[in-house]
């Protein structure tokens, strides 16, 4: 019997001292490798072009984005399969980030009353007047410039706003990724890469659409 006990207790010590920390130092190793896989699919599309010229109608970009990452949009209501999934997407980065710092979405935006549209497009999809959204007015030379200097993966015949494609630009203001929203892979990768640099506040689940998981 004392024998048996004290098996027992050698076995509880070791897995205090040995077991635990192991498992520990197996799943920090992971995660740390993980991270820099991630990060190492960033690649480098040149720096942000000045979005300052164009005029804000909806929020505002903050006074400097360095520091910070900002995903960038472009939005053409005419064309409305990609303006609902990018609305959707947008509600749904949105809802996951928005306590997270140093983090912006912003979005560039084609229509004839550009103020109107960015007010429906808000209300439509639950956009909040909040610091992290603003939408930025172009003409259609301005949204195809942007679209052409953010080096936008699109068709020989594709044009802003028809996928909707964003642009994820770092904390040194380098294009780093594109993704296409409407690509459930390229979703769940735009906000794994976020999440890593910038956590999900209070750990939050990744979700792809409102209420469901992925």
């Amino acid at each position: 019997m004392a024998d048996t006990k004290k098996i027992l207790n050698t076995g509880v010590l070791l897995l205090l001292l040995v077991g635990f920390p192991l498992v520990s130092f197996l799943y920090l190793r992971g995660g740390t490798k993980y991270r820099k896989e991630a990060i190492a699919t960033q690649e480098d599309f040149g720096k942000m072009p000045n979005l300052y010229d164009l005029e804000a109608v909806r929020g505002s970009l903050p006074p400097d984005l360095r520091g910070a990452m900002t995903v960038v949009g472009w939005l053409d209501p005419s064309k409305e399969p990609g303006t609902r999934v990018y609305g959707q997407m947008l509600d749904s980065l949105y809802q996951q980030f928005q306590d997270s710092p140093n983090l912006y979405f912003t979005t560039i935006l084609l229509a004839e009353k550009p103020k109107e549209s960015a007010d429906a497009f808000a209300e439509q999809f639950n956009l909040p007047d909040d610091p992290m959204l603003s939408f930025l007015r172009a003409d259609e030379r301005s949204f195809a410039a942007t679209a052409e200097a953010f080096q936008l993966p699109l068709g020989e015949y594709d044009s802003p706003g028809i996928q909707p494609v964003v642009a994820l630009v770092d904390s040194s203001q380098t294009i780093v990724k594109h993704y296409d929203l409407a690509r459930r892979d390229e979703a769940i990768g735009l906000v794994q890469l976020v999440s890593l640099i910038i956590p999900l506040p209070e750990k939050k689940e990744i979700i792809l659409d409102r209420g469901k998981e992925l």
